[in-house]
Parts: C-alpha cells; structure tokens; sequence
C-alpha cells in the first residue's frame, strides 16, 4: 500500500508515491532524475534505494554529528591538560562549534537551495570528514576554538537536507518519525559514542577520542554516497526568494522559543562531567556509565518524541518543556545529591528530546515551501541555544557560583519559551495537527 502526497516548493509539484513500510523500495524516486542524467554518476544501491537503506545511512550520519558535538564535554578534563587552559575556556570551543551551525546553516541552505539533495549532502559530508581530521591536529586552544567552528558549518544543512529526504522517502503525514529517525542516531552516540569517548580520552587521550570520531565520519560519507537518492533541490530557488521565506511572526517566534527553550540542555550537558565528579563525587568510570544512562534517557526521548509529534505537535512541545524545566529547577536545587542529580538529568534528556522534535516539525511547517530551510534552521536554532546555555554557564561557573548554577540561567529561559509556546503567534491557535493515516 503506498500513501500519496504533494512536494510543497513553490512552483515545483512532484507526485510521490511513497511505501509505508521502511523495508520495501523507494520506487517514485527515478521521477527525480534529471532527464538525460548519465545514471553511471550513481551507485545503483542510490538509483534503487530501498528506505530502511537511507535511513540508516542518515542515521550514521546523526551518530557522528552527536559524536563530534557532544564528545566535547566528555574529553573536557583531558583537554585541560593538553591545551594547557581552562574549563570556562573550552566552554567557548563549544560555543563555537554552535554558531558555526547558526552561521552554516541558513548560509548553506539559502545559497544552495537549487542544488540536489544527493551533491549537497555529498558536499557537506565530506567538510563534516575534513574538519574531524583537523580537530585531531589542532595544536593550541585558540585553533581548536576556530576549528570547531568550521566544523559546525555543515552541521544544520547536513541534518536538514537528510531530514527533507528521509521525510520524502516516509511521507510527509510521517515526517515526525523521518526526523525521529535522524534523531535517533544522534541520541545513541550519547548511549555508545560519548561514553566511549570519554573512556578513550581517559585511557588514550582526548585526540584519539576524536581518531573515533573521524573513522564514524568515512562511514558516514560512504553512506550518504552509497544509498542516497537523486532528489533535487527546488529549481526556482534563488537567495532572494529563500530569505522572503524568512519573514513572518509564527517563523521567527519558533525560532525564539526554540533557542531559549532549548539552553537548558547545552548549560546543563556542557559541564556535566565537572558537575557529577566536582560537585557529586563520582568517578571517572562511573561518570561513564552515567552518560550511558543520559544516552538512553536521550533515546527514549526521540522515540516518544516522533510518535507524540505525530500525534500533535504543539501538544509534544508543550509537554516536554514542562518536564526539562521541572528537571532544571531540582538539578539548581538538588544537582549537589548524587543519586537524585542523576534522576534530573535522566529526566531532563527524555524531556527535552520531546521538546527537539516537535519544534524541529513545526519550522517544517511553518516553512512549508522550503522544508529543508525550515529543518536546518530548526537545527541553527537547536545549537544558537546550546551556545547561549553554554556561554551562560560559563560566565556563571567563571564567576564562581559553581556547576548547579547554570541551571538557574537555563530555567528562567525556559519559562520565557513556554509562554512564547502557549501564547506566540502560529501557537495559540494550532493546538494539534492532523492525525497519520493507519
């Protein structure tokens, strides 16, 4: 049985015909090559793709973006020592590599918007390649710091060209699952990847952890090259028209409500190692299996998060909002007692991973003409607040106020969004969207 839906980009209709179950072949995509196209250019794995293929070479993909942008906390102590420097100080390496995405993202995707999905993430892929190699070989902080940004360039449009193309081989009625999915590679390098990468920095050094990150980085590449198809890029785009999309209050109320909305996670996460071994006592192994842990908490969050998106999108956002600033409020409170310090912040990786997702679809549908814009700058906007929750935490734990305080910034951000949430514009009259067909 396959489900019929219409491409949204102005001016360009394309009839899909798209399976409902992940394992059958993605049979309308030969419709998307260009005609005359030398089809030697693809794989025949890309010209015939079957969907559980590309999504889970998208998936891989997710799994090295989570590698590269959340190791970072794991090896923090190690980078300490090597670079000779602060935590406060790779606080802001971290921040870099978010307004590399804040920068990259709309960047990309308003230059490149004719471009094919398949050469775009082809392209993106191999800077997200390069820039692992570089991270491993930079010498001081100062370059890591310019470094990391360079590797969140590609970040956003990375993510979203793979969320526009894992949405049409699923269907649009399923796009919360298609992003789910994506999601779900990126919440499961925090349960294998981080973790691991903290043992490795511990045992080997914070370089070697970023070896790892570089070899997830060729696999990546290699799938995107081996499965992905030939969709294009909307042939009317053009940067003027691209940046008239970008107007509008329900657009750039999401945007706000997402980036202060989302810090909590990047005040929390970005200094979660000092905040269980300073402040709880943990050990360094034991701190492993807490991310592990915090990894799954994260999973579980992406899983419930497509299905309850999919449901009602407003609804999804509204619940997992409530929930990350309940959890924000204990750890400010409660974050020096081990156990429950543990507790908030399985609850509070759950919680906001609902919150991710739905706010990842609604700027999808709120850029209904341009989903791919729309789902890179939902990301843009998802790693502007890891660098406001990041940033803020540092200026709070340099100005002494320890590890629990940043929890305080993040909360009072959170109550601002879920207010935007409840009463901005393209919010307070959409409080669920339709139903998928069963």
């Amino acid at each position: 049985m396959a489900l019929a839906w219409r491409s949204r980009l102005p001016g360009f209709a394309i009839a899909h015909d798209t399976p409902r179950l992940i394992g059958e072949t993605v049979t309308d995509l030969f419709s998307t090559l260009d005609a005359g196209q030398p089809r030697w250019r693809l794989p025949r794995s890309a010209r015939d793709p079957r969907a559980w293929h590309v999504l889970a070479a998208f998936a891989v993909v997710g799994f090295g973006i989570g590698l590269t942008q959340n190791g970072a906390a794991g090896v923090v102590q190690d980078q300490v020592a090597d670079l000779d420097t602060t935590v406060d100080v790779l606080g802001f390496t971290m921040v870099a590599y978010s307004l590399g995405v804040v920068v990259g993202a709309p960047l990309l995707m308003v230059g490149l918007g004719r471009m094919g999905r398949r050469p775009l993430l082809l392209a993106t892929s191999a800077m997200f390649l390069l820039t692992s190699v570089a991270t491993v070989l930079a010498p001081t902080v100062e370059a890591l710091m310019v470094i990391r940004f360079l590797a969140g360039v590609p970040h956003g449009a990375l993510l979203g060209a793979a969320s526009y193309v894992a949405m049409t081989v699923l269907g649009r009625e399923r796009r919360g699952r298609a992003v789910s999915i994506i999601m779900l590679g990126l919440t499961t390098s925090l349960i294998v990847g981080v973790p691991f990468m903290q043992w490795l920095s511990n045992a080997s050094g914070w370089r070697m952890a970023y070896v790892a990150v570089t070899l997830v980085a060729v696999v990546a590449f290699a799938g995107v090259w081996a499965f992905t198809p030939n969709v294009p890029g909307n042939p009317h785009a053009s940067p003027r028209a691209e940046l008239r999309a970008l107007r509008g209050r329900p657009l750039w109320t999401a945007i706000v409500a997402v980036t202060v909305g989302f810090a909590g996670l990047g005040a929390v996460f970005s200094y979660i190692v000092p905040l269980l071994e300073v402040t709880n006592g943990f050990g360094a192994d034991q701190v492993t299996w807490i991310l592990v842990v915090w990894g799954c908490a994260m999973t579980l969050g992406a899983y419930l998060g497509g299905r309850l998106t999919d449901r009602s999108h407003i609804g999804a956002g509204r619940l997992g909002l409530g929930l990350a600033s309940l959890a924000l409020l204990g750890i400010a409170v409660l974050g020096d007692m081990p156990a429950v310090t543990v507790a908030l912040l399985v609850l509070l990786g759950c919680s906001i991973q609902i919150f991710s997702q739905s706010s990842q679809v609604h700027l999808m549908d709120v850029m209904h003409g341009s989903p791919s814009l729309g789902s890179a700058l939902a990301h843009a906007a998802l790693n502007a607040a890891t660098a406001l929750g990041t940033g803020l935490g540092a200026l709070v734990i340099a100005a002494g106020f320890g590890y629990q305080a940043p929890a305080w910034a993040a909360l009072a951000l959170a109550a601002v969004a879920m207010v935007m949430i409840t009463l901005g514009p393209g919010y307070r009259d959409l409080s669920r969207t339709p139903r998928a067909a069963p």
